[in-house]
């Protein structure tokens, strides 16, 4: 099955968020809401359902300090996860097609970066990453990586792309 046939069974409504627990340690996670945002939902159970990673994807769970990040943490501690990708979608148009911040603990592990700016590249994907990070997320064990989309530049096969990087990415990581 290719992406588009895919993808296009992706049904994103109804309940608060949707769960899937995965086999790696790692998890994608959506926590805006925005009901016009089925971009960033649809790369996150791609890549997870690709990669057998975990997925969290808020559809209208507005309160994310006292549902949702608990939520996300009881399944950071029992799904030993290492890794937490939070991808959204940004209304700035920075010139590029996303912007890719990290954890602290990860800006050290420049290799990592480069790597997932080296896959998006190799995909036509323009990607900048910016080490102002602000931290949405805090769990000390956790690598964390928060992508946001840049909406003016997103196209059916630049979402396609975007899933293939994260995907490489992902294997790497998994094998480092």
């Amino acid at each position: 099955m290719n992406f588009n046939e895919e993808t296009k069974d992706y049904k994103f409504s109804g309940t608060p968020y949707i769960i899937k627990m995965g086999l790696t340690p790692v998890i994608l996670v959506t926590p805006k809401v925005d009901q016009n945002d089925s971009l960033s939902k649809t790369i996150a159970r791609y890549v997870s359902n690709q990669t057998e990673s975990s997925f969290l994807i808020n559809i209208n769970e507005t309160n994310i300090e006292d549902n949702l990040k608990p939520l996300l943490l009881n399944i950071v501690n029992n799904q030993n996860i290492k890794l937490l990708i939070s991808i959204s979608l940004s209304n700035q148009d920075n010139g590029f097609d996303l912007e890719i911040e990290t954890s602290k603990n990860l800006q050290a592990m420049f290799e990592i970066i480069k790597n997932l700016n080296k896959n998006f590249n190799q995909n036509n994907i323009s990607s900048i990453y910016n080490k102002n990070y602000h931290e949405e997320f805090k769990y000390n064990s956790v690598d964390i990586i928060q992508i946001s989309l840049n909406q003016k530049h997103l196209k059916q096969n630049t979402i396609e792309n975007i899933c293939k990087s994260l995907t490489d990415f992902i294997v790497y990581y998994l094998n480092n």
